[in-house]
């Protein structure tokens, strides 16, 4: 007879099985909604702003940035005409306009001049603005990285192909013709030219494009697909057709205003703009100690469907998207406190906007919920593609600072808009943005003329955990570089301004200009104690004047290569290596294994000989050969730890021993105890497999391709190599004499590991300076 099933043991398993795929069930649904981090901002907008923190000064005076149609684009005067009717004309002369889109950084991104040329400047912009974005969340482009970095970027209008078509006609059409009409090329470019390998499109949902493209880059990190994404949009107004259409449509303002939500709307201005955000997975960005502005909760796309015709609003479908963008960030309606509307100023957009708003986000509210609402349109005019991003650095701009900008242009609120029953407000001047749900959440609309709806849910970043440091280095090492001497100059002074400003660790600074920037072959080195002392460092270097120690110079296209030079004689230098010992944990970690190693060797503890009080003094040479052995394998393992890994090492006398001992030849354990053995055996003791410290020392390491030599040890008196790059100096301080030669071995182009090197203190990266770009006219076309 067959054995009767064991339904009670096949019950257990099956319940086992359905918790492992209910908890990946809840892993799965865990990542699809985990919140989006920004960890990073960088944009071109109307008024000159060029920078997070000109855009808040913008926005915080309520400056309207909107201005006469620069001449460069089209004859303006020749195209106006205040009636809507008139054909092939304009009924506006005014709109929000960037400055110098002719001119281009081409030689920083490698780029020929020609081709740089034949470039629209929408993909000059982008590259521009998302290294800025990049340099800003303190992340290292390395173009042979190979990273799989996502770039979304929404873009409409491609009025540069226009141009160049209408100024050379076909005939003008070459090779280089795909870089002025391709909008695909502008995320194609930036990936390229960054050596990013994630997903890399263009999106084209006219006015809503930039949130659509935040949505998709959002879906894309949770997804895996990347690890960080840029999203973001671009828009520029260089031909005259989109506003001779959008004339004929009705729905340009004769004054070149967005006056949303103010019964004086009469259509919008159009306006020009570039915004880049750096994002990253929240708990990655968190690990990772990245710096978070504003936290993406969640995001929806939608389209109008059936609406009354093809450009028409859909106030319904409106309302859906923004149900399903708050359903997705677990957010109940009457937590948001504020909504970027998309807020376009027109007759018809406003009041179905508000209404679809209102709708939803009433759902909940007793009555004492705070809600307002603001349009950032109202500030540079209507920036189409580029429209949402921009909505979406004012919210985080207005998160980090708390305050609410002001609303422009609304002097008699819409009628059509019924205010009493909605109960929302308008910020009218500076008002603080305290909401009575006590987290600040906010809502950004946009919405595109074809009919497709995007909405994004922001949150406040989360409190970071500050980590208190116990030691810290009494100096600091901060390394610039540029692509050319000017730049460096000017990258300098952009420094020395910033520390002027203060409210930044000095180490943070430091730490985010050596492990969060790209490193060009034009470099400079400061060391310095404190800010002002690097500030006037800084400004020397600015002005062209000679500064106390690395001079500026040029790396090489190839890394030099290394050789540790491992002397002592056996003498006893008091304290020396002390202050490393106490704020080094590499190197301290080395002094103590060496201790240990030489227990029951000598009488008294080999740290105490070391770092014991200055007034005892241990005369026996054995220690003294023990301490100068301990103190060179320590520098070795701090450099090493840093990334300065030798292509030789070399040794005399004691420092033979180590030299045997750093290149493998034996145990650190027989080193040391050949070391305090006596003379006989520490000077005696020669490795064939080691270059040995003698008058042919030089010839023999460039026999072997070293470029730069570093002493570990003491340095003797006399010696003629006097070039030779020094780890300690006798009456010098310890930290200034390390980090002026890790100075030196940055500027001749020796790799370092940032990271390792700033490991022990808990950094964390902060918005530092961009680089300088320096720009020249690109330009193939002129001015119709």
């Amino acid at each position: 007879m067959s054995e009767e099933p064991n339904y009670r043991q096949l019950l257990q398993q099956q319940l086992v099985k359905i918790r492992k795929l209910e908890a990946r069930l809840e892993q799965a649904e865990a990542a699809r909604r985990e919140p989006i981090a920004i960890i990073g901002m960088g944009c071109r907008l109307p008024g000159g702003v060029e920078s997070p923190e000109a855009f808040w000064e913008l926005l915080s005076k309520g400056i309207d940035a909107t201005s006469e149609l620069p001449p460069d684009r089209w004859d303006a005067q020749a195209l106006y005409d205040p009636d809507p009717r008139a054909k092939g004309k304009i009924r506006t002369t005014r709109g929000g306009f960037l400055k110098n889109v002719d001119r281009f950084d081409a030689r920083f991104f490698g780029i020929p001049p020609r081709e740089a040329e034949s470039m629209d400047p929408q993909q000059r912009l982008v590259l521009e603005v998302a290294w800025e974005a990049l340099e800003r969340a303190g992340h290292a482009v390395e173009r042979g990285g190979r990273e799989r970095v996502g770039v979304f970027i929404g873009v409409m209008n491609n009025d540069y192909g226009q141009r160049v078509l209408d100024t050379g006609g076909l005939e003008g059409i070459d090779a280089g013709f795909l870089g002025a009409r391709a909008n695909c090329a502008i995320s194609g470019r930036l990936s390229y030219v960054f050596g990013f390998q994630g997903p890399s499109l263009v999106v084209d949902t006219a006015c809503s494009s930039s949130l659509v493209a935040v949505h998709l880059a959002c879906q894309s990190l949770r997804n895996g697909e990347c690890a960080m994404a840029l999203a973001g949009g671009v828009n520029l107004v260089l031909s005259p057709e989109v506003s001779v259409y959008l004339s004929q449509s009705g729905v340009l303002s004769p004054d070149g205003r967005c006056k949303a939500f103010d019964a004086s709307a009469d259509g919008y201005g159009r306006a020009e703009a570039c915004g880049v955000l750096v994002l990253k997975r929240l708990s990655e960005a968190q690990a990772q100690g990245d710096t978070i502005l504003a936290v993406i909760r969640g995001s929806a796309v939608g389209h109008d469907g059936p609406s009354s015709a093809f450009t028409v609003p859909n106030g319904v479908a409106q309302q859906e998207v923004i149900r399903q963008a708050l359903r997705g960030a677990g957010v109940p309606p009457a937590e948001v406190s504020y909504l970027e509307a998309h807020g376009t100023g027109t007759a018809m957009g406003d009041p179905i906007e508000a209404e679809a708003m209102w709708a939803v986000l009433r759902e909940g509210r007793k009555g004492g919920e705070s809600l307002w609402m603001g349009s950032v349109k109202t500030n540079i005019g209507y920036p189409e593609a580029a429209s949402g991003v921009v909505g979406m650095m004012k919210v985080v701009l207005a998160m980090q600072h708390r305050e609410l900008p002001p609303h422009l242009h609304l002097k008699n609120p819409n009628p059509y808009i019924d205010w009493a029953e909605m109960g929302v407000k308008v910020p009218v001047e500076l008002t603080p943005w305290e909401p009575t749900q006590d987290r600040r959440i906010a809502g950004v609309t946009s919405y595109g003329r074809t009919g497709t709806l995007a909405h994004v849910v922001l949150g406040e970043a989360p409190a970071r955990v500050e980590v208190k440091r116990e030691v810290d280095r009494p100096e600091h090492l901060l390394v610039l570089s540029a692509r050319g001497e000017e730049a460096l100059r000017a990258q300098a002074g952009r420094y020395a301004r910033f520390l002027e400003a203060g409210g930044v660790e000095l180490g943070d600074v430091c730490f985010t200009a050596a492990a969060g920037r790209a490193h060009f072959e034009h470099r400079l080195a400061v060391v310095g104690s404190d800010a002002r002392e690097m500030r006037e460092r800084l400004l020397a270097v600015e002005a062209g004047r000679d500064v106390e120690g690395p001079r500026p110079g040029r790396a090489g296209s190839l890394a030099p290569s290394v050789a540790f030079i491992f002397g002592g004689e056996g003498g006893r230098y008091a304290d020396m290596g002390r202050v490393l010992y106490e704020t080094q944990p590499v190197f301290r970690d080395a002094l103590e294994e060496c201790g240990a190693a030489l227990k029951g060797v000598l009488e008294k503890p080999l740290l105490w000989v070391l770092c014991g009080p200055e007034s005892e003094r241990v005369k026996e040479e054995a220690y003294g050969r023990a301490a100068v052995f301990a103190l060179e394998w320590g520098l070795s393992r701090m450099w090493r730890a840093w990334g300065v890994v030798p292509r030789a090492v070399v040794g005399r006398g004691v420092g033979q021993l180590v030299a045997a001992v750093d290149g493998g030849v034996f145990g650190l354990e027989e080193g040391l105890r050949l070391a305090a053995g006596g003379p006989s055996q520490a000077e005696a003791y020669t490795a064939p497999q080691l270059l040995s410290l003698n008058e042919e020392t030089e010839q023999a390491l460039r026999e072997h391709g070293v470029d730069v030599c570093l002493e570990l040890g003491p340095r003797p008196e006399g010696r003629p190599e006097a070039g030779w790059l020094t780890s300690l100096r006798r009456g010098r301080s310890e930290w200034a004499q390390i980090l002026e030669t890790l100075g030196m071995l940055y500027v001749k182009g020796v790799k370092v590991d940032w990271e390792a090197y700033d490991a022990p203190y808990h950094r964390r990266r902060v918005p530092l300076p961009t680089y300088p770009f320096e720009r020249q006219r690109h330009w193939l076309t002129s001015a119709r």
